[in-house]
């Protein structure tokens, strides 16, 4: 399965502080992450999935997230009832420091946001 990962309007990817959840809309999949540099490497945070407004409005509000440096993308998915395969596939291939694994379904792999 294709999916359109979310890009600000020059194409690089939204930084996390800045993503008001009212700019997302119906249902679908998240990637948190934060960049590498010389001092820190590279890191998947969370992947979430369900309402993209009210998860990711969720994911703001924890302490976890409120680091600088973070990144986020999105993707609608028209079919909710594939957001727990979808996640399954993302949370496999991420492995993400938080959140939980999404087991008894079977993944649906998708296009990597990091890859799009």
């Amino acid at each position: 399965m294709q999916l359109q990962w979310s890009k600000t309007i020059d194409g690089g990817w939204w930084q996390f502080a800045r993503v008001e959840p009212s700019q997302l809309d119906g249902y679908g999949v998240f990637v948190v992450w934060r960049n590498g540099d010389a001092a820190k490497a590279p890191v998947v945070l969370y992947v979430g999935r369900g309402f993209l407004r009210d998860e990711f409005a969720r994911t703001r509000r924890d302490p976890i997230f409120h680091m600088e440096g973070l990144y986020v993308t999105w993707a609608s998915v028209s079919d909710m009832r594939m957001l727990d395969s979808i996640g399954a596939f993302l949370y496999r291939e991420l492995r993400p420091i938080w959140g939980e694994v999404i087991a008894m379904v079977p993944a649906l792999p998708v296009n990597l946001p990091l890859t799009a």
